[in-house]
């Protein structure tokens, strides 16, 4: 409500703005330039102000800047994690600056923002990054208030036809994809595989029934390991044209309690930790914006390192190991070495020692599931045309070998399709919810905080929630190694092969176990195991 006052023969009037301040007041229509005479012109005045202000298109007289120079000035205050301010630079200077650098702050109107967001996604960029692009706009200019600007151009008006978008986005968001038990143990496997490397299976095994984020789990030392048992999160690995030791996403620092099978997995692994190759950041490259002290990584031991001693890059992973294993298809590549998608081509014959001077035969009636990938390209066969195999380059003819030599060449079917590292994480979450968990424990060991609930407060976690946890998982690991042990009784990776001999008691007649496949709340129960002789 205005506040008015005579002064002299003239009213002077005050109105409350934005940020619940009053104005220093005037005693002339700023644009008539006429004085109040009378108390209600000037009451009325200021009731028309406010008006204005709260339908956002009150002007007030304030200092102008160009959005390119409060940008510079908004960037340079920020003190976040190194690999944040990276983003933002690249949303600055990507998106931002070539459409407003220019502009003063309090030229921007309302009804270019929407148009500009979706001008992103017609240039071919993801919808996210187009929200992205515009959450950071909304950002920069919210700290422009009060003094540049009274309101925020860039935000989100509500009541705009929009309903049935943001929900159509929630449902995507809800439909993520995540495996199950079993389907994580085979996508693991062929993960291995590919990669050449037993390692990756672990990785992707302890991705999915910890939790772990990608970054937390390329961080997991040795000494992560408690005595007690628990996994210390205490850090992650930040990517930033090399790596960088921080702490976990939202400073979510914990222990988490570790199933029996992937104790004893992790142990053997800190016993092979080796050292990285990092020898920290590259001479010649210009210092990082955000953090002042940044620790670089440089020669630690890691549980989870690349068969060179580097660490895996997360879209180097996704693309040439994870993609393929969850969808048997290599992904489609643009750009100077374009080539469309095709599939895994995976040899599953067993071979005896090759003869001196000669090839290896392949035994009959004894494959090696999954089989080794072949990396040479395979097309897909089009429907109603004869396929023939793609010769030169380096391919072999096996047309030409004796039939006792040629591979036997399967393609892979997908497990999983969509699926990344990420949705490991989901699929624990799941398997929390599924299993009974109590919330308290899901979100300690998720690394997730909600202070707006008053059980994140006074929750606790008790013995009993960490047992059900730990049988649960355990169950849904046997009864992955089970479904698993239904397609085929052995493994190329060392790991697995171990837990499909474990789960049928070896191969010379002793006791053999097998597990109900129930749901996970059932599973827990170890009434539901069967042993036979």
């Amino acid at each position: 409500m205005p506040y008015v006052e005579q002064r002299g023969k003239y009213w002077r009037v005050r109105w409350k703005q934005n940020d619940g301040r009053y104005s220093s007041g005037v005693t002339a229509d700023e644009k008539t330039k006429e004085k109040f005479r009378t108390e209600d012109e000037a009451y009325q005045y200021g009731l028309d102000q406010e008006t204005l202000i709260r339908l956002g298109l009150h002007q007030k007289k304030q200092e102008t800047i160009t959005f390119g120079a409060w940008a510079n000035i908004w960037y340079c205050g920020l003190g976040l994690e190194p690999s944040t301010m990276a983003k933002y630079r690249m949303m600055l200077q990507g998106h931002l600056l070539p459409v407003f650098e220019t502009r003063p702050l309090d030229d921007l109107a309302p009804e270019e923002m929407d148009p500009w967001e979706r001008s992103i996604v017609r240039a071919g960029y993801a919808p996210r990054t187009a929200r992205d692009a515009r959450d950071l706009m909304v950002t920069i200019l919210n700290a422009a208030i009060p003094r540049y600007l009274t309101y925020n151009p860039a935000s989100r008006r509500r009541g705009t036809g929009r309903k049935g978008l943001r929900r159509v986005e929630r449902a995507k968001r809800r439909r993520a994809v995540w495996p199950t038990a079993g389907e994580t143990i085979a996508i693991a496997e062929r993960a291995a595989i590919l990669a050449g490397h037993d390692e990756v299976f672990l990785l992707l095994v302890t991705a999915a029934f910890t939790g772990l984020r990608w970054s937390e789990v390329l961080a997991l030392e040795p000494d992560a390991l408690l005595p007690d048992g628990r996994l210390d999160i205490r850090q992650k690995l930040y990517e930033l044209k090399g790596f960088y030791v921080g702490h976990p996403k939202d400073g979510s620092l914990r222990t988490l309690h570790l199933p029996p099978f992937l104790l004893e997995l992790l142990r053997d692994a800190a016993e092979r930790a080796r050292r990285c190759t990092c020898t920290g950041r590259r001479e010649g490259l210009p210092p990082v914006d955000g953090e002042e002290v940044v620790e670089w990584c440089s020669g630690r031991r890691y549980l989870f390192l690349a068969p060179s001693g580097a660490h895996y890059q997360r879209g180097n992973f996704g693309t040439r190991v994870m993609r393929p294993a969850a969808d048997g298809v290599y992904p489609a590549r643009t750009g100077a070495r374009a080539q469309p998608a095709r599939p895994v081509l995976a040899d599953v014959a067993s071979y005896t020692p090759p003869a001196a001077g000669g090839r290896s035969r392949a035994q009959p009636g004894r494959p090696a599931y999954p089989g080794r990938p072949t990396y040479w390209s395979w097309p897909y066969a089009v429907a109603g045309e004869g396929f023939v195999a793609p010769q030169g380059r380096g391919r072999p003819n096996w047309a030409a070998w004796p039939e006792e030599e040629r591979p036997h060449l399967v393609s892979w079917l997908p497990v999983r399709p969509g699926l990344t590292v990420h949705g490991l994480r989901h699929g624990h979450q799941t398997w929390l919810d599924d299993g009974g968990i109590k919330e308290a424990l899901k979100k300690d060991r998720m690394g997730h905080e909600d202070l707006t609930d008053m059980s994140e407060i006074y929750g606790h976690i008790t013995p009993r929630m960490v047992t059900d946890l730990l049988v649960l998982l355990q169950a849904l690991w046997l009864e992955g190694v089970g479904e698993r042990r239904r397609i085929h009784p052995r493994s190329a990776v060392p790991a697995l092969d171990a837990a499909l001999r474990a789960f049928e008691g070896g191969d010379d007649g002793e006791s053999v176990i097998l597990f109900s496949q129930n749901s996970p709340n059932r599973l827990r129960s170890h009434k539901k195991t069967r042993r036979i002789v």
